[in-house]
């Protein structure tokens, strides 16, 4: 009787660790697929995103393509003294500027000793470190745009083209 005791318990031991083993497994397998489907639907979502992202850039690309470029507006060459201390360096800038429409030019006609003021003002206000890099160049130009954006009431500048730049 003894010994059967003894089996009926190592039964129920034997069936509990079974129940543990075999919870165990479920709670891994669990986690296992939890991760996967999580890793998967990262990728899905995010492949789609990175699709209309590129289509995004690429229509907005094929947009600037299809405007070209506007009526380009030129300006006289502008000589300036540079903010540097002593006043020993001056700028030398020549210009076009890229409209959004035809009609902006006639505005540009009418306001050119407005622009000419806004453009030596702030080319007089630059120091040679500052116009001297490719990076400063780029900031002055979005300077200018902004700039002579504000007083335009017909249209505005899209971008800004140096012909000539010497700055000594």
């Amino acid at each position: 009787m003894a010994d059967e005791g003894k089996n009926t318990q190592e039964q129920e031991e034997g069936g509990k660790k079974k129940k543990k083993s075999k919870l165990f497994l479920i709670i891994i397998l669990v986690v296992v697929l939890l991760i996967g489907g999580g890793a998967a639907y990262f990728f899905l979502v995010k492949g789609k995103a990175d699709k209309n992202a590129e289509e995004t850039v690429k229509e907005k690309k094929q947009a600037k393509v299809d405007a070209g470029i506007g009526p380009l507006y030129s300006l006289d060459t502008f000589i300036v003294n540079l903010a540097d201390p002593g006043g020993t360096r001056y700028l030398k800038v020549t210009m076009q500027l890229e409209l959004d429409n035809e009609k902006l030019q006639e505005e540009m006609d009418k306001r050119k000793p407005q622009i000419r003021d806004v453009i030596l003002t702030v080319l007089s206000s630059k120091t040679y470190a500052e116009v001297s890099t490719a990076q400063g160049k780029l900031a002055l130009k979005q300077e200018l745009i902004r700039r002579i954006n504000l007083i335009l009431t017909s249209g505005t500048i899209r971008s800004i083209y140096f012909t000539e730049f010497v700055a000594q």
